[in-house]
């Protein structure tokens, strides 16, 4: 049976998404590592002039940097989301403990 009772801790949120964007970082470093490395001007390099055998090679590349970029957008914006949730519990966490507050001064007050 599941419970209709919902918890957050929002520590543990604001570690998730600290998690999801230093994953993003990361990857954006390894991005730049993998450019290095395997970008179209050293995969023509290391074919001299066969552009034919070079173009898959260079096609799959620019897959490959391609998926890259998106996925490390994509984690930083789960990052940014996660984050975004957190400050959001928060608030509405510090409105109902003020509201609570003031419901406990009214029953005090009469």
């Amino acid at each position: 049976m599941m419970s209709d009772e919902v918890r957050l801790s929002t520590e543990e949120l604001h570690k998730l998404g600290a998690s999801f964007g230093i994953r993003a970082e990361e990857l954006s470093r390894q991005l730049v590592a993998f450019r290095r490395r395997a970008d179209a001007e050293a995969l023509r390099d290391g074919f001299g002039s066969d552009e034919e055998a070079a173009r898959p090679f260079r096609e799959l590349y620019e897959q490959a940097e391609h998926a890259l970029v998106q996925l490390q957008e994509r984690l930083a914006e789960v990052s940014s989301g996660i984050e975004e949730t957190v400050a959001n519990t928060e608030a509405a966490e510090d409105e109902l403990v003020d509201t609570l507050r003031s419901v406990e001064k009214m029953r005090s007050a009469k």
